[in-house]
């Protein structure tokens, strides 16, 4: 069994150590105009999920940001939360200080880096998450800072403690790790498409970087209904032999169920994950848990090291170049 998996499996001990974490230089926000997440990959992942989760708890409008820039209504009135598990990405570094420029509220979540810096040099309440982590597999770290950071901030009642049972029932876990063995032996040879109901479409890019980045596999996603308006024909003529169909879905969804059928028909077998029982934040703590693991077994069966990733270290070179020095 690789390093890399025994991390992912080390997610219950992980989730259990975040959820002591402390807010440290908190002020309270209070009633706020909007909520903007910014982060890049493993760390913007975080921003999508709890983005999803907040949009049908509040009333002000909520979204991740996965750019250098923020949109122009993020100003005053609006809390502005930087996500960066190194604390040193460039598209991250400028949202957070265009964020400051326009006078919005701050929060910070990393392990350490220039993000953390600038953020104890301006007080900006933070959240320092452990380090030693690739960022990908440090997810119930950051997920759990933000959701410390977001509370304490706003008010909200963000819990991902019960995610902490579903990685640690032993059943629970047993199963985790076969079903992400299937998924693996699966998606070998082809190229892995995740068709998901909206509401998991951050699971699904999740689950797509995931390959991406530890097996070294190109990968789509496909979301329901939308998907219904478009992707529904490419299958038609589509390659039964490459396209590798897994469908996520949380309990009973009828589109989901049409989607399965059709793909049936065509002659595909598709990969379930199904979540039910689960709440929101739970569900996708869980899934992106099996999504890791069956990446890195397949890097295993690609005969490819599931660390490197050469190809993002050359471009973060180019984006700190051309970003410079934000603030």
């Amino acid at each position: 069994m690789s390093g890399l998996l025994e991390e992912y499996l080390g997610w219950d001990s992980q989730l259990e150590r975040a959820l002591r974490l402390d807010v440290l230089g908190a002020t309270w926000v209070g009633e706020v105009r909007g909520i903007a997440f910014a982060g890049m990959g493993g760390s913007g992942i975080i921003g999508d999920f709890v983005a999803r989760y907040l949009e049908r708890e509040l009333e002000v409008p909520v979204f991740s940001v996965k750019s250098h820039s923020l949109p122009r209504c993020v100003g005053r009135g609006w809390l502005a939360v930087a996500v960066s598990y190194s604390g040193n990405t460039p598209e991250t570094l400028s949202a957070f200080c265009e964020a400051r420029r326009r006078g919005a509220w701050l929060g910070v979540v990393a392990s350490g880096g220039r993000l953390v810096e600038l953020a104890e040099r301006a007080e900006v309440p933070r959240v320092l998450v452990e380090d030693g982590h690739l960022p990908r597999t440090a997810m119930p770290s950051l997920l759990a800072g933000v959701a410390k950071l977001v509370n304490e901030l706003a008010g909200s009642r963000i819990d991902v403690g019960r995610g902490l049972e579903a990685l640690r029932d032993p059943g629970s876990r047993e199963g985790a790790l076969e079903k992400a063995r299937g998924m693996a032996r699966y998606m070998h040879g082809g190229l892995p498409v995740f068709v998901v109901p909206e509401e998991l479409y951050p699971l699904g890019l999740r689950a797509k970087s995931e390959v991406n980045e530890n097996a070294k596999v190109a990968g789509k996603v496909e979301v329901l209904p939308e998907w219904g308006h478009n992707d529904i024909v490419a299958w038609e003529g589509g390659p039964r032999g490459v396209l590798r169909p897994v469908v996520l879905r949380r309990g009973p969804d009828p589109l989901a169920g049409f989607a399965l059928d059709y793909l049936r028909e065509l002659g595909h077998d598709p990969e379930v994950l199904d979540l039910s029982g689960r709440d929101y934040l739970e569900a996708v703590l869980y899934g992106s848990w099996i999504a890791g693991m069956s990446s890195v077994i397949l890097a295993e069966l690609r005969g490819v090291d599931p660390r490197l990733t050469k190809s993002i270290e050359r471009y973060r070179s180019v984006a700190r170049k051309l970003l410079g020095t934000p603030c």
